[in-house]
């Protein structure tokens, strides 16, 4: 354990790395519907970076806990939003559809469909705040949290890393393969930084785990809804050959630069909570690391009366 507790942050940077690998070897349920399926591959991921977690002294911020989490929801609120948004567009369009006399598509089994995307959604978002908010990140706050830049370039790191695990290649790397993975390794990163955080304001893992599984539903349960979640599931870049490919791919290259365009702005809004982040923080390996409450004075921004006075005769 002293070799551990030494070396935190390598452990956690190569434990991370385990967690995402483990993607690779998981066993698959084929007796299951496909979301069920995907759904109890990722609780069981989430059981393994549990316990490597764990192995890092960090059990203890995993503790379910609803201290911080109405805070974490306001702050980390907008890519939530933003999903919202774009769901209530597409329902006005399919409403207006409905009212001109065309049939509305829906799904045969749309109730089951949601009964698993829900799972799905709430097992990701523990797998994947697990590996990569508290592992991950946590690690590299060790150590370093006690310093303005030692939080920011923890929270940054870890986010470019969670944005790079969302895309892999597909087929060949020609120029606009890469710059799809490019645009959704941007968008996903923009994300992550508001989870990011979100989680070192607050400490609070059940908050950043609702927004990641409420950001991630309200998507896939429309597409859900009218059928169409079995051609939006699966990697997120196109490749191949042929003018189909191509301009499937530009579409994407439109898509993921509206998204960032919609998501920069809740980036940046993060950045500018994390410059406001209390010091030190140091991490769920360290000592101290308990979910910060709801009303806690060192989150509140600066009253006047903390503000220098005015100069007279202004």
């Amino acid at each position: 354990m002293a070799l551990i507790k030494g070396h935190r942050r390598g452990w956690a940077v190569a434990l991370t790395v385990a967690g995402y690998l483990a993607l690779l070897a998981v066993p698959s349920f084929p007796g299951l519907p496909y979301l069920f399926d995907q759904a109890l591959q990722r609780v069981l991921l989430f059981a393994l970076a549990v316990a490597f977690v764990a192995l890092l002294g960090g059990a203890r911020s995993l503790a379910p806990s609803t201290v911080g989490l109405r805070r974490a929801l306001r702050e980390g609120r907008y890519p939530v939003l933003i999903v919202m948004g774009l769901c209530v567009v597409e329902v006005v369009s399919l409403l207006q559809l409905a009212a001109s006399g065309e049939a509305v598509p829906l799904s045969p089994t749309w109730a089951v469909d949601l009964v698993g995307v829900a799972l799905l959604c709430l097992s990701v978002g523990l797998y994947e705040e697990t590996l990569f908010r508290v592992l991950l990140l946590g690690g590299l706050l060790s150590g370093r949290g006690s310093t303005r830049n030692g939080v920011v370039t923890a929270v940054l790191v870890s986010s470019v890393v969670f944005g790079a695990a969302h895309v892999a290649l597909v087929g060949e790397l020609d120029p606009l393969t890469l710059v799809q993975m490019l645009l959704k390794t941007a968008q996903t990163t923009c994300i992550a930084l508001v989870l990011g955080t979100v989680y070192v304001r607050t400490r609070s893992f059940l908050g950043v785990v609702a927004i990641h599984a409420l950001a991630d539903f309200f998507p896939m349960a429309l597409l859900a809804v009218i059928g169409e979640l079995d051609d939006s599931l699966g990697g997120y870049v196109s490749g191949g050959e042929g003018e189909l490919a191509v301009l499937l791919g530009l579409a994407l290259v439109v898509v993921y630069l509206v998204l960032i365009a919609l998501y920069a702005p809740a980036a940046v809004h993060a950045w500018k909570l994390l410059e406001k982040t209390p010091l030190p923080a140091s991490g769920p390996f360290e000592q101290g690391w308990d979910p910060r409450a709801d009303d806690d004075p060192a989150l509140a921004p600066p009253s006047d009366d903390d503000r220098p006075p005015r100069p007279s005769g202004l």
